[in-house]
């Protein structure tokens, strides 16, 4: 595994320079493989992660098995939120839905991080970004076609890799969206034949990202914009 800066996390990279370099050494560089379990819901919360690649997802579950994606992360943020609103148990299950690699802070770390005025504004900033995110899935899924839901959900995760590939699988992503197997095979049938993707086993290649905005119809772009209102154009991804 090779170790790279905390730089790669936009979230850290703008936090202030003295506090980072006391930071650091609380700090601890792992890989994350797809599918682990970063967070279980009221369980109690040990550690945050800035994530440097990969993507997680926050998702919200019920009695009855429905699973559905509430939000992403990638190198543009953390997990971990409810311990920058001073909870020490998660609200959700957080899982790597795109395997990759981050830096992981145990909860008295980002405690501190909190105690630090310039640290706290940052975090708060980005938890506000998050819950716009939530939002706009709200809005998404309530509201959009299975298709138009897709490509929203297929840009989100574009902004948070490098490249145009996509390793996922036709049974995760009817997972994260919260509808069967099947319908998703048919929402991407119909992008690939519109030359927006190519969809191959287990991989979703990007082909024509403002075609895929357009099929959107306006669902994403909101919490995108919001993200860069508050945390500037050199913080994000988005």
């Amino acid at each position: 595994m090779t170790v790279i800066s905390t730089e790669s996390n936009m979230l850290l990279r703008g936090m202030p320079a003295g506090t980072m370099s006391g930071l650091r050494r609380s700090l601890s560089f792992v890989d994350l493989p797809a599918r682990t379990q970063i967070e279980r819901y009221d369980r109690p919360l040990e550690y945050a992660y800035f994530l440097t690649s990969g993507i997680a997802s926050i998702v919200s579950s019920e009695n009855g098995g429905l699973t559905i994606e509430a939000a992403l992360v990638g190198r543009e943020g953390m997990t971990g939120l409810p311990l920058v609103l001073s909870d020490d148990r998660s609200t959700s299950d957080v899982i790597m839905q795109v395997a990759g690699t981050g830096w992981r802070a145990d909860a008295d770390t980002v405690r501190r991080l909190m105690e630090d005025g310039a640290c706290r504004d940052r975090l708060l900033r980005y938890v506000n970004t998050v819950i716009a995110q939530i939002q706009g899935t709200a809005l998404a899924y309530g509201r959009g076609k299975l298709e138009t839901r897709l490509a929203r959900w297929l840009l989100m995760c574009h902004d948070r890799v490098v490249g145009d590939e996509l390793e996922l699988t036709h049974d995760f992503m009817a997972l994260m969206l919260g509808v069967r197997r099947a319908g998703v095979t048919v929402a991407l049938h119909e992008l690939e034949g519109r030359a927006l993707i190519r969809s191959t086993r287990g991989r979703v290649l990007i082909r024509d990202r403002e075609g895929l905005l357009d099929v959107t119809n306006g669902f994403y772009g909101g919490p995108e914009a919001h993200h860069r209102r508050l945390l500037g154009q050199g913080s994000t991804v988005m």
